[in-house]
């Protein structure tokens, strides 16, 4: 009987992080986002690079909130990603709006006190995928990470 090899992952998402002054620090339910830290900070994630397929580039979604997936940008090894790094940190912005519909329709508040959810997509580029649908499947190295959940919290409910 023969066992069926899958390619292991170009890339996983470690952790989600908040960045402060003094660094980065792991972003989870009990570690709430102010008002004011959604308004003018990014979210950061840390991807484990696979050392096995250093020599491929990445595509990244981002599934906020069970919303449709954004795009991030392309990251390119050589350039955007140096050679013979093992992790690398990215970021991405909380949606600016006030209200959103989700993928099933329902109304979803992104900035809104309360938990939110984060879930990473990665996956191999392909020169002939740029501006087409996007492949996370595992055979092009796709992981679909677990997913993260963070809070914002109300106005007086956070430690500076």
């Amino acid at each position: 009987m023969e066992t069926e090899m899958r390619p292991r992952p170009v890339a996983k998402m470690t952790c989600l992080y908040r960045g402060r002054f003094d660094g980065l620090e792991p972003l989870t339910v009990y570690t709430p986002l102010s008002q004011d830290e959604v308004r003018r900070n990014p979210l950061f994630y840390e991807l484990d690079l696979n050392p096995d397929r250093n020599d491929e580039n990445l595509i990244i979604d981002v599934i906020y909130d069970n919303l449709s997936p954004l795009r991030l940008q392309d990251l390119r090894r050589g350039t955007d990603i140096p050679r013979g790094v093992r992790f690398w940190p990215d970021w991405f912005d909380i949606p600016p709006y006030e209200e959103m519909h989700d993928i099933d329709g329902r109304l979803v508040y992104p900035r809104a006190p309360g938990i939110h959810t984060v879930q990473i997509l990665t996956g191999r580029r392909k020169f002939a995928q740029m501006g087409r649908v996007r492949d996370f499947s595992p055979e092009n190295g796709g992981y679909t990470s677990p997913v993260f959940e963070f809070r914002i919290a109300e106005s007086a409910d956070v430690r500076e």
